[in-house]
Order: C-alpha cells, then sequence, then structure tokens
C-alpha cells in the first residue's frame, strides 16, 4: 500500500481537529487549539484561503436552512492573515501539537510552505481541480484529498493525477458534504470500495453530529479521522452543527482509540483476565449421590457444578459405565483415582 501521513504507534488513525477559518476572534482561535490538545488529538486543521481567489461577485451559497450567503462577503470576512497564521503556529509549536491547512490556490500554498507543513489537505471542492492537485503533489509532502461530491470517475482521475508527480504520500477520505451530514448517508462501505480500487490508506472527513460513524469508519480500517471541532456551541460559528464540543470530542478520541485494541488479532485464545474466571465460572463432575466401592457408575449418579477443579463435563460419557475403586460421598469432586 502506498503511504500517507506517518501511522500511530498503536496502530489506531490518526485524528485532525478541523478548527477551519477565522470563524472567531484569534483569542478564541487559540483558545481551541489548546482545547483540541487536551482532547488528544493527532493534530489540528485550519482553512488558508483569500476571497478574491476563492470565489466570485455574486456566487451564493444555500444553507441547510434555506439561508442564501454571498460567499465573497462569508469568505472576506472569514481570512487568516500571514499574521494569524504565525499567531497559530507559535501557539501550535508551545503545545508541540502539529497543524495542517487546507490552501485553495497557489499564493495560499506559497503562504504555507514557509511553516514547512507535515501535510496539505485539500477539500472536496477541489478533487477535480487536477492542476492545484498537481501542484500540491510537486511539493513531496504528504496530500490528504477529500472526495465528497464526486463519482469514482473523478476520484480515479485524481489519484492519477498525483501519483504522476512521483509522490504517493496519498490519503483519500470519504466525506459527505453536508453541514451536518446524517448517519443515513454515510455510506461507510465507500471506505472499502476506495481500498480496494485504488490501495491507498483510506480515512474519513466526518461531518456528523456525534462520533458513531468515525468509531465505524476505524472498524472499516479509517487511517485519518478528520472531524470538526467548536470550543463552545453557544458560540454559533460557521460549521458549529457538524461539529464536536471538547466533551464530545474527548469521547470520539478515547472511542477511536480503543477500537483497534478491541478488535484484537483474530486469534481465538484464552487472554490472561479470563484465566480466573476460567477456574472459578466452569464447571466439573460432582457424586451426587453416595456412590459404594465397586458399583458401577450411572449418568444419575453425577451432577455439573462449579468450580473447574476436576474432570471437565465433557469427560461425562467416558465416567458413566465406569467402576469405583473407592467409597465416594455426595458431594466429592470426582477424579480418575476414584473408578477403573
Amino acid at each position: 500500500m502506498k503511504g500517507g501521513l506517518p501511522s500511530r504507534e498503536d496502530g489506531s488513525p490518526i485524528i485532525i481537529a478541523e478548527i477551519g477559518a477565522k470563524y472567531a476572534a484569534m483569542s478564541v482561535m487559540e483558545q481551541m487549539v489548546v482545547a483540541a490538545h487536551g482532547c488528544g488529538v493527532d493534530m489540528v486543521k485550519f482553512q488558508t484561503y483569500r476571497a478574491e481567489t476563492m470565489s466570485t461577485e455574486g456566487a451564493m451559497f444555500t444553507m441547510e436552512d434555506g439561508s442564501r450567503v454571498s460567499q465573497m462577503e462569508y469568505f472576506k470576512s472569514t481570512e487568516l492573515t500571514l499574521e494569524d497564521h504565525q499567531q497559530l503556529d507559535r501557539c501550535c509549536k508551545a503545545l508541540a501539537l502539529p497543524w495542517i491547512s487546507t490552501p485553495s490556490h497557489a499564493e495560499d500554498v506559497e503562504l504555507l510552505e514557509a511553516f514547512d507543513p507535515p501535510a496539505y489537505k485539500t477539500g472536496s471542492d477541489d478533487v477535480t481541480n487536477l492542476p492545484f492537485l498537481r501542484l500540491l503533489a510537486s511539493k513531496g509532502r504528504p496530500l490528504i484529498v477529500s472526495t465528497g461530491m464526486c463519482e469514482l470517475a473523478e476520484i480515479a482521475k485524481a489519484v492519477e493525477t498525483v501519483l504522476a508527480t512521483g509522490n504517493d504520500q496519498l490519503t483519500l477520505l470519504h466525506c459527505v458534504v453536508s453541514y451536518p451530514s446524517q448517519p443515513k448517508d454515510a455510506n461507510l462501505r465507500v471506505i472499502t470500495t476506495l481500498q480496494k480500487e485504488f490501495g491507498l490508506p483510506i480515512g474519513l472527513s466526518d461531518h456528523t453530529q456525534d462520533d458513531l460513524t468515525s468509531v465505524l469508519a476505524t472498524q472499516l480500517g479509517a487511517t485519518i479521522i478528520e472531524k470538526h471541532f467548536t470550543l463552545d456551541h453557544a458560540l454559533n460559528l460557521p460549521d458549529h452543527q457538524a461539529s464536536l464540543d471538547p466533551a464530545a470530542f474527548a469521547l470520539l478520541v478515547e472511542r477511536v482509540r480503543v477500537v483497534r485494541a478491541a478488535l484484537g488479532d483474530g486469534e481465538k485464545k484464552i487472554i490472561p483476565t479470563e484465566q480466573k474466571w476460567r477456574r472459578a465460572a466452569r464447571k466439573s463432575l460432582f457424586a451426587k449421590v453416595d456412590i459404594p466401592e465397586g458399583q458401577t457408575i450411572a449418568a444419575d449418579d453425577i451432577e455439573v457444578r462449579r468450580p473447574a477443579d476436576g474432570m471437565h463435563p465433557h469427560l461425562f460419557d467416558e465416567v458413566v459405565g465406569r467402576k469405583t475403586s473407592c467409597d465416594i460421598s455426595a458431594g466429592t469432586l470426582l477424579s480418575w483415582e476414584m473408578m477403573s
């Protein structure tokens, strides 16, 4: 399999907290970074764009509630400046927390290159932007490509374009573009489809309102879980309906981390914690009644009870029909020495 970001030592997915663009004051953005770090995420992600290179006058967003918003005004109000990036970089470095961003234009890439990012991430809006994918891949860094709003053939073209640059550090993220998206639309088996089709690491960009799909995606082998993060839903930030607050995000991290351990290695064996229960909870063969020496043991002479200190019940049929070699009192744990 070709590679993306370095894997975690425990084999669990890399968890990325999507903080986004300048959706709040920089002091709040820094608080979000600190809070995400406290949840145990592997990295945080921002969005790097300028309205003039991102959209055009007259372009509109139709929100989930039916309202319409000017794309140009929205993007202009949420741009992160160079100084903002520098401030966030200092914050992340103080926490030893890696950060990446989603650029939208060559000028954004030029800005980000100065920070030596560990990877680039593209949104689903750029999966067909082949010149841009080619530019990002040419930087020689791992590339994470979201695949919402597209067909398999479009993903194949994107993969072909990236790999043709000689950069095979590519991860695809299954994604449903809706804020929030619904579990019924998650179609997580697409993760398996992409794994088989491209032989690449596959992750999930999760826009649902809880951690269920992230946990299920981990079970399917997702190598990255990206989830929107909010400091407090009361802030009513963009994408907040598809975001988790610190308490919920910390729970997501905990559950995703435990999935790999819970799945285990598939080998059926007695694990250490079962040993004491194996003796206490299993059963043995006991004399149900007094059985004199020399008597042939009948089925009605035996009962099966805990603990498992003696002959296991699977020997029941082998004991029936044998003669006792001594008197056996009712309630006695049976053993081979008591019979011939």
